[in-house]
């Protein structure tokens, strides 16, 4: 309580000095016939006039209009940064565009077949299907095969027609999971496992000489490769050596195949 009466009674002397000091100032500026107002309005004045001058010589050294010019050149150099880009990304479509058309002009070239397109993606079922844009209105049957690369040195098999319809045909993978196929690398006999996604896997005799790179050769399909080793894991027992086997192509960057027509 006695606190509160101190602090009351401060800000209450506080307020008495400000009113005497306001009322010895009018009674100055009464005597001397208002030159203190005089000397404050003058005062005033010139802060004001300073401030004013200060700010035209800021805009009149042309220091915002060079920043605005800036940020416009700044905007036009972005917007030709994005043209270039945009450009840059169409060439790049016209090269692969380009690199298919070779393709496909290639292929149409060689063999007794005709060049068809893939018209749904590798990834899209499980069993190793695919389909192709060409069917029984262009020759193609059932059991026909299905190869990629240069015809003319035989090419890689893919897979068979399973089913030649209309303007379609459904193709099965020979490297489907499940699928087998008799098959040979460096004239070892072995049985090729199909694992999906272009990729399949084999036994082969321990002592056989079989090294990455090698290619695998089927007789079920003309004496045609069907694929290469990728790599040969050796056992540490057993008398056996796991080897795996790829397609040379990925089979997600395929647009194109052959279909050589019986």
């Amino acid at each position: 309580m006695m606190s509160l009466y101190r602090h009351s009674n401060k800000n209450g002397r506080r307020l008495f000095f400000a009113v005497v000091l306001v009322i010895v100032i009018f009674l100055i500026d009464g005597v001397s016939g208002g030159n203190i107002r005089e000397a404050l309005r003058f005062g005033a004045s010139h802060a004001w006039g300073a401030g004013a001058r200060a700010g035209s010589a800021i805009t009149n050294s042309g220091f915002f209009s060079t920043r605005r010019a800036l940020e416009r050149e700044n905007q036009a150099l972005r917007n030709e940064i994005a043209r270039l880009q945009m450009r840059a990304a169409d060439h790049e479509i016209l090269k692969a565009e380009n690199a298919s058309l070779r393709e496909f002009v290639r292929l149409a070239e060689g063999g007794n077949g005709i060049t068809a397109p893939i018209v749904s993606s590798f990834r899209a079922s499980p069993y190793g299907t695919f389909l192709i844009g060409a069917g029984v209105e262009d020759g193609v049957e059932d059991g026909d095969l299905v190869v990629v690369g240069d015809v003319e040195l035989g090419g890689f098999v893919v897979g068979r027609v399973e089913d030649a319809g209309g303007g379609q045909s459904l193709v099965k993978g020979i490297f489907a999971p499940g699928e087998r196929t008799e098959a040979t690398i460096q004239g070892v006999g072995i049985t090729v496992e199909g694992r999906g996604g272009g990729q399949a896997r084999a036994d082969a005799p321990r002592d056989a000489l079989i090294q990455a790179g090698d290619p695998v050769i089927s007789t079920s399909f003309g004496v045609r490769a069907i694929g290469i080793v990728g790599r040969v894991e050796e056992g540490t027992g057993g008398a056996s050596q796991r080897v795996f086997i790829q397609l040379p192509i990925p089979l997600a960057s395929l647009e194109f195949v052959y279909v050589l027509i019986q």
